[in-house]
């Protein structure tokens, strides 16, 4: 077999084998994917802020010797107990008071009435140093399922040395 005739077999297979691998090869998909319609949205996006409560309260009761024996917090809120906050800040030192000494009522209007009646003996349990001090009384609220709280509504709980002529303003 001369070289002319062996090339032109080998050309031959090779297109054969072209003609099988075209053959086989998967056909092409059809798409519906091409878009030339641009569309266009526009929207106002407001984030939720939890409500703050609303203090409508705060009175201090002395003996008869005028020295301080408690105060007494009263505030709304939509949220029950489980759903409010309320800390003492004195200085550096802050201190949550238990829900065990609020007590609530309602709801009403769709709020709710807490009360905090803080011992003298309570607040001293809480924050070390009360006589001849300030402290501030916040009530916040708590969305539940989150980290979301509201900002405060604060009383100031000014107690003078000795224990006298505490006011809450």
């Amino acid at each position: 077999m001369t070289d002319r005739r062996r090339h032109r077999t080998l050309a031959g297979f090779a297109g054969v084998a072209l003609l099988i691998g075209v053959g086989l090869a998967p056909t092409a998909q059809t798409t519906d994917a091409a878009f030339t319609d641009p569309e266009y949205a526009r929207t106002t996006i407001t984030a939720f802020r939890v409500p703050a409560p609303t203090i409508i309260a705060c009175g201090v009761t002395n003996n008869g010797l005028g020295i301080f024996q408690s105060v007494r917090l009263d505030w709304t809120s939509p949220y029950p107990v489980t759903g409010t906050r309320l800390t003492l800040t004195q200085g550096a030192t802050t201190a949550v008071v238990p829900a065990s000494n609020i007590t609530t009522s309602g709801p009403a209007g769709g709020l709710y009435t807490h009360s905090a009646v803080l011992t003298q003996a309570l607040l001293t349990s809480l924050i070390s140093n009360l006589l001849g001090s300030t402290t501030t009384l916040t009530a916040t609220n708590l969305l539940a399922g989150t980290t979301w709280v509201s900002a405060g509504a604060s009383r100031q709980l000014s107690i003078a040395l000795l224990g006298l002529n505490a006011s809450c303003t």
